[in-house]
């Protein structure tokens, strides 16, 4: 019987979060190449909510409408939509169409990710999101952890970062983004000290997150827990994102420091921790376990944060910059990827959605709309790309046979869309290989 409820427990916690999502971000994708079809005429033959065999539906207007076995998003599939399958003769059939409502068709779904991202960014901020309180702040070294890459590297308490790798940081946001886009990689860092500058040599973990040591200076107010990590001892003691560490054996906790000392010395051995969540204070006893020579528990602190409610119009503009940030940033990472500045194992797959979904599904809703809104960008985002299958190739198709002013013949589309799907399934392979990776 326990056997059966542990399983219940992780279809709750993991596999339901992660129907969700997919759920959501594909149905309003494929919505949107079907909306578009209905609204010109083309013949919507299947809409499908999951995959596999047909499991129930009904039929209207020449739409099969069904759910299916496998409840992981759906599909639509339209008449002609394939190359060999088209009919131009056939009203109801996409070939016939101009390319133009092609266009429209093949890039609505795409579309509609992007508005599903913007319209739930929007309500998130209107309903109340919490922020960190200094993200826009000048990066000045606050306090540095014993051991790190700041401390090899010569930084010093007081000292104002202007630059990693000849790009400007004005703030700790920026700073923040530079050293995520550069896992693993040696960084020149200009500082300013005591009204001087100086350059000096900073290596960054392959961990980008807090990875080279260094806090800012941020009043005493405990340290608060951001991302933890499924499997380790702080995810196992039911630590969740917002929990604030008041103290560890009796001794206070008022800054990052303090924590990361008492923990990295104590690994194999008990300790008793003083939680607060929601005002409310308990205590957890968690026993570090050994990282190459130091304790950890296995958690990532965020800075102290503020709640703040958004007005309608305020939502409207900060939406859509917030989107606008994320966009540039995603864009920012494949250029590091195609310059090789960046491993393929900052990407996550099927199993990385998988664990997110879950981790952020317990962080509460607001989080969970979050993640949702994210995922639906980049799927938004990546579908445009110009590589068949995705619609993106399809537009770039039409593209060139605007611009050439003919059809390409059937046959060079098959050939291209092969070579399309060939290259996404290894791409997906090796993301896939290197989630597995990760794992252990």
């Amino acid at each position: 019987m326990s056997w059966l409820l542990s399983h219940v427990s992780w279809i709750w916690e993991f596999a339901l979060p992660f129907g969700v999502v997919l759920g959501v971000v594909v149905l309003f994708h494929e919505f949107g190449h079907y909306l578009v079809a209905k609204w010109l005429g083309v013949t919507v033959e299947i809409f499908s909510v999951g995959f596999g065999p047909r499991l129930a539906g009904f039929k209207r207007g020449g739409t099969d409408y069904r759910v299916s076995w496998v409840p992981l998003g759906g599909y639509v599939k339209l008449k002609g939509e394939t190359p060999e399958e088209g009919n131009a003769q056939d009203p109801g059939d996409l070939l016939s169409r101009s390319r133009f409502q092609r266009f429209l068709v093949f890039v609505m779904g795409a579309v509609f990710n992007l508005v599903t991202a913007y319209v739930l960014t929007v309500v998130i901020l209107m309903t109340g999101t919490q922020e960190p309180i200094y993200p826009g702040q000048p990066p000045v070294v606050g306090e540095i952890d014993p051991d790190s890459p700041a401390v090899e590297a010569g930084i010093q308490a007081g000292d104002r970062i202007l630059s990693v790798g000849g790009q400007p940081v004005a703030t700790w946001k920026d700073l923040d983004l530079a050293i995520l886009l550069s896992p693993g990689q040696t960084r020149e860092v200009v500082l300013e000290r005591s009204g001087k500058r100086l350059a000096v040599s900073l290596r960054i973990n392959a961990d980008a997150r807090n990875s080279i040591g260094i806090q800012s200076l941020l009043p005493a107010t405990g340290v608060i827990v951001g991302d933890v990590q499924p499997g380790r001892p702080a995810a196992e003691a039911g630590l969740r994102r917002g929990d604030r560490i008041v103290s560890i054996g009796d001794v206070e906790m008022t800054t990052l420091s303090r924590v990361f000392k008492a923990i990295q010395g104590s690994a194999g051995q008990p300790l008793r921790f003083v939680i607060e969540r929601d005002g409310r204070a308990f205590e957890k006893v968690i026993v570090p376990v050994r990282d190459g020579d130091k304790g950890v528990i296995g958690f990532v602190p965020t800075p102290p944060m503020t709640t703040r409610t958004y007005g309608f119009l305020e939502a409207l503009v900060g939406s859509w910059s917030k989107n606008i940030e994320d966009v540039a940033v995603t864009f920012l990472t494949l250029k590091k990827l195609i310059l090789r500045e960046l491993s393929m194992r900052a990407f996550s797959g099927p199993i990385g959605l998988y664990l997110a979904s879950g981790a952020m599904a317990q962080e509460g809703l607001v989080y969970f709309l979050k993640f949702i809104a994210y995922v639906s960008l980049q799927l938004g985002i990546i579908n445009l790309f110009p590589i068949p299958p995705l619609d993106g190739g399809h537009v770039f198709t039409l593209l060139i046979e605007g611009t050439i002013r003919r059809d390409l013949s059937v046959q060079l589309k098959e050939r291209v869309m092969q070579a399309g799907l060939v290259l996404l399934l290894l791409f997906m392979a090796s993301v896939i290989y290197l989630d597995i990776a990760k794992l252990f």
